[in-house]
């Protein structure tokens, strides 16, 4: 970078400096394909309209974007990691309690907490119209970028959501292709479940989403450890066979 451009980055105007500037006015053209996507859909936000929301010209949308597709992509990763971020940290802090408390045997109720906050987290985020049509609506069939990140981000839940359901049965035993099965199976049932919870216009409460969600979460939890426990059966049945034909 050359020194005439450093003292360009560091230009103070009104008490503010070039690159706070342009992050701000990055975030307001965010903050702006969140209302109009989240309304009208992905095919209203043009550059005009993003511009009359945003309250800047189409020069600084250029600043930041090179497509309206790129303000999208920026949009669903605003909103994605800030549900992302909150569940990783209400997951984190839920095991590290149960680490904090292994002494003792928990009951099944206090397994289940988990679980019950995290999908309280994730539909009260989905009763926000705007959350739901971006992440559930607006992302599909966009074009071969987004749904790469649609991939993403689908792999990514299902690893939290598999970290959840260990929560409920910690001594689950299962191989990594399959637990990335599972995970994905259950993302993708939740993710259905509330997209027509939205776009039947919310009939039910939270609660009723939640609870009966749970059922899906801790009926999986508890098949797979069942299946754990007769894999371990079969393997100790196993080593017992092989070492009586050794000894033969």
């Amino acid at each position: 970078m050359t020194e005439g451009k450093i003292k360009l980055e560091n230009r103070i105007y009104a008490g503010i400096d070039l690159t706070t500037r342009k992050a701000e006015r990055k975030m307001r053209f965010i903050e702006a394909g969140i209302k109009i996507i989240g309304t009208n859909g992905y095919r209203s936000a043009t550059l005009r309209v993003l511009c009359s929301e945003a309250g800047l010209t189409e020069r600084y949308f250029y600043e930041s974007f090179c497509s309206t597709e790129a303000l999208f992509l920026a949009v669903l990763d605003h909103l994605t990691l800030s549900f992302k971020t909150r569940l990783e940290t209400l997951i984190q802090f839920h095991l590290q309690g149960m680490v904090a408390l292994s002494a003792r045997t928990p009951d099944q109720t206090s397994q289940t907490d988990l679980a019950r906050l995290a999908l309280s987290l994730y539909f009260t985020e989905v009763r926000n119209p705007h959350f739901g049509r971006i992440t559930l609506i607006e992302v599909l069939g966009l074009s071969p970028t987004v749904d790469q990140k649609y991939i993403e981000n689908t792999r990514a839940f299902s690893t939290l959501v598999t970290q959840i359901v260990r929560a409920i049965e910690p001594d689950i035993c299962i191989d990594a292709q399959d637990e990335e099965i599972v995970g994905t199976a259950l993302v993708g049932s939740i993710v259905t479940t509330a997209t027509g919870w939205m776009l039947q216009g919310y009939p039910y409460s939270i609660e009723q989403m939640v609870n009966n969600c749970l059922q899906i979460l801790t009926g999986t939890a508890r098949q797979l450890i069942s299946a754990s426990s007769q894999n371990s059966v079969i393997t100790v049945a196993n080593t017992a066979t092989s070492k009586q034909a050794n000894a033969i």
